[in-house]
């Protein structure tokens, strides 16, 4: 039995070794804005995190590339309520207006966050549902994500969103999802990943 353990060690030693050896252990490294540009295409999915500029743009600091199946309500939304409208049970997200509907549910941590009524203007959230072709966000679910605020005040200019690639400008360096321009720097942590 001795024997038989220091064949399957040695043998799982050289493997190991082997393994290292040809990059299965090396650490990921991340893409270039080059490489980030070159692989984008529209209709690709992706899922991205940036700070709000002045004018509206995004500055990408982390970005994933997906592959694999997305239904049409798999868009999310992470961000600040800048505007509400009770009366049209709608609300905006940067410039995006998301709407509500009789089955949207809402949630959050403590489980108090029950109805449209209580979104105001400043609360953080994340939204899923589908982003329609008339640039309306359509949502499934919303969580009160608010009391982040309290923990980290940088998010207040922070946007995350996971959605179809609708355009790609190489020369400016930027991508539109949700009719966001967004813009990749040097700073931008990019990796493609299989869902």
């Amino acid at each position: 039995m001795k024997t038989r353990n220091r064949f399957f060690a040695a043998a799982l030693g050289l493997l190991l070794l082997g393994a290292a050896s040809s990059g299965w252990a090396q650490p990921k490294v991340w893409m270039t804005p080059a490489e980030i540009m070159a692989a984008l295409k529209p209709g690709q999915w992706v899922q991205m995190e940036g700070t709000i500029q002045k004018d509206l743009t995004v500055m990408c600091t982390q970005l994933k590339i997906m592959t694999g199946d997305f239904l049409d309500d798999d868009w999310s939304l992470v961000g600040i309520v800048r505007k509400v409208d009770q009366e049209k049970q709608q609300m905006e997200i940067m410039r995006i207006p998301v709407k509500v509907h009789k089955d949207t549910e809402y949630e959050n941590e403590a489980g108090t966050f029950k109805s449209f009524s209580q979104v105001k203007v400043g609360s953080f959230v994340e939204v899923e549902g589908t982003y329609l072709k008339d640039g309306t966000f359509l949502a499934k679910e919303i969580e009160d994500e608010s009391q982040k605020l309290a923990e980290d005040s940088g998010l207040e200019n922070t946007i995350e969103a996971e959605g179809k690639v609708e355009k790609v400008d190489v020369a400016k360096s930027t991508f539109t999802v949700m009719g966001m321009t967004i813009k990749i720097t040097n700073q931008t942590k990019s990796r493609s990943v299989i869902r």
